[in-house]
């Protein structure tokens, strides 16, 4: 176990960087990554991780949906209307029934077992989809109109139907589904819907009331703890239910959101720092699942079978979806790149026709890794490519979005009581920022002046902290210090305030006055 853990985390990792330096996005190096090493090719990886691989990518994509619903903006979904609504229903019904037609008269298939096949391909992968949306809102592209959060919503959606729809068209194929029976399920898929929203609400009010009413908690990780093991109960609560649990998952994280921005932003710095492994390990068995030499026996025909459903199928459902609503051409093209990706649900119920013994369970399995391998990689390497070109871009809204930022401070210190707080208030924000410090000293050369060593020793306290040391010859302290605020690029510029001047002529003369007056970033005075 532990060597498989091994070579998931340095496989992964690596082909991941891989894949960035050749400009693709990190998730395709993964995925190969899974191949090679999965038991189709090397079988590296242990069966008693390939025992779970499947309760593991459940887990990663529980942390994924619970990120998404704590990123989701409300306005921009209502903005659009019904689009996202439209966007879970229109592309997988169309796409389904064009697959349905190829695989009738391409493969000689009966209709139930033709609709079987396309329930399973229509459905958009969320492992694809989510981490992608997500890396584009905190960019601030396509914010604008809210696409990124329309995609998240309709793919959502889209699962929800696409699963309940493959449970009705399997049982028919077993013999085992009646016309009562099939109406009857038909009927689930809104009661999913409208119980995972309302269980992920309810779920939302619970969490929130915990925390804020019971002293259960004393931490952001504790707080975090909390916050998933109410994920996990929605997760196990679908075994009970008839709900969708990814999709009460998001909505149990915008419920969230929507009662406490507060401890939504500090869920969603914690959640991640975990999505950082969780992805590798979530992409690396997913490919890891993927056997090429079935995927080679669908042939030429599961190719077109595939494509014929996505550019007459998911294409026409997409345009329709969007008839009506704000988005430009370019931008309902974006949609239809968005939500090709195909990797997760197919993973997942792709081997179950054959599993329940159907003639054409084989090659319904062949077909659906052929669209793993052909659209995953694809559709990720097309958002990345595409969204810049395509989506404006907006304003981030760090409300919404996990903001990074790597602040670096400069400290002008000059050996004095004030110097020294200056630096050590530098020191103490930089420290829970994980920031930066420049320690800037001006000598002149009719002064004693501070010796290399001794400025070492003063930066001793911030040690922990990445620094440098800029020494400066100038007779013009507040010029110099502003000058290397500007070649530096610093966010901050940190000065140590004597005493109190006590006339306006001094205080225009002060150096801090000057460069407070003409510095570009601001200035922050600190008195002993």
């Amino acid at each position: 176990m532990i060597a498989g853990i091994l070579i998931i985390l340095i496989a992964g990792f690596l082909a991941g960087k891989v894949a960035g330096w050749l400009k693709l996005p990190e998730l395709v190096g993964m995925l190969l990554a899974g191949i090679i090493v999965g038991p189709h090719l090397l079988d590296l990886l242990p069966e008693q991780i390939m025992s779970i691989s499947e309760e593991i990518r459940i887990l990663v994509l529980l942390i994924i949906l619970f990120k998404a619903g704590l990123g989701l903006d409300r306005e921009k979904l209502q903005q659009e209307g019904t689009v996202a609504l439209r966007l879970g229903f229109l592309p997988a019904l169309l796409e389904t029934a064009v697959i349905a037609v190829a695989a009738r008269y391409l493969l000689g298939w009966d209709w139930i077992t033709a609709g079987l096949l396309g329930w399973i391909i229509c459905a958009a992968s969320p492992a694809v989809i989510v981490p992608m949306m997500l890396k584009l809102k905190s960019q601030g592209i396509g914010a604008e109109k809210g696409i990124p959060d329309l995609i998240l919503a309709g793919g959502t959606l889209s699962d929800v139907f696409a699963v309940t729809m493959f449970g009705i068209f399997l049982a028919m194929a077993t013999g085992e589904t009646i016309i009562n029976g099939f109406l009857l399920q038909l009927a689930n898929i809104p009661l999913q819907i409208i119980l995972g929203l309302l269980f992920g609400f309810l779920a939302g009010l619970l969490t929130k009331y915990l925390l804020e009413k019971t002293s259960l908690t004393s931490s952001v990780i504790q707080d975090l703890i909390l916050a998933l093991g109410v994920a996990l109960l929605l997760l196990l609560g679908e075994n009970y239910l008839p709900y969708s649990e990814f999709l009460a998952i998001m909505t149990f994280g915008f419920t969230l959101l929507e009662k406490d921005m507060v401890l939504a932003r500090q869920l969603r710095g914690e959640v991640d720092k975990i999505w950082q492994v969780g992805e590798i390990f979530l992409f690396v068995l997913i490919g890891a699942t993927v056997n090429i030499s079935v995927m080679l026996s669908s042939g030429l025909v599961g190719l077109l079978i595939i494509a014929l459903g996505l550019i007459f199928g998911r294409t026409l459902g997409i345009y329709l979806s969007t008839w009506g609503s704000s988005l430009s051409w370019q931008e309902r093209n974006f949609v239809i790149m968005g939500q090709m990706a195909k990797a997760t649900v197919q993973a997942a119920i792709g081997g179950l026709p054959l599993a329940a013994g159907l003639p054409q369970g084989e090659v319904i399995l062949a077909i659906s890794v052929l669209s793993i391998i052909l659209t995953a990689p694809t559709g990720a390497a097309a958002i990345k490519l595409l969204a810049p070109r395509w989506l404006k871009a907006g304003k981030i809204d760090p409300t919404k979005v996990t903001v990074q930022k790597n602040y670096h401070f400069l400290v002008a210190f000059d050996n004095s009581g004030a110097s020294r707080k200056a630096l050590q208030e530098a020191a103490q924000i930089a420290r829970q920022l994980n920031g930066e410090i420049t320690l800037l000293n001006i000598q002149q050369p009719e002064n004693s002046n501070l010796s290399i060593n001794e400025i070492k020793e003063e930066l001793n306290i911030a040690s922990d902290i990445k620094n440098q040391i800029l020494i400066k010859e100038s007779q013009q302290t507040a010029q110099a210090i502003i000058s290397t605020a500007l070649q530096q690029e610093v966010d901050y510029i940190f000065l140590g305030k004597q005493q109190q001047i006590s006339s306006q002529k001094e205080e225009i003369g002060s150096i801090a006055y000057q460069v407070s007056k003409e510095a570009k970033p601001p200035v922050v005075l600190v008195t002993p």
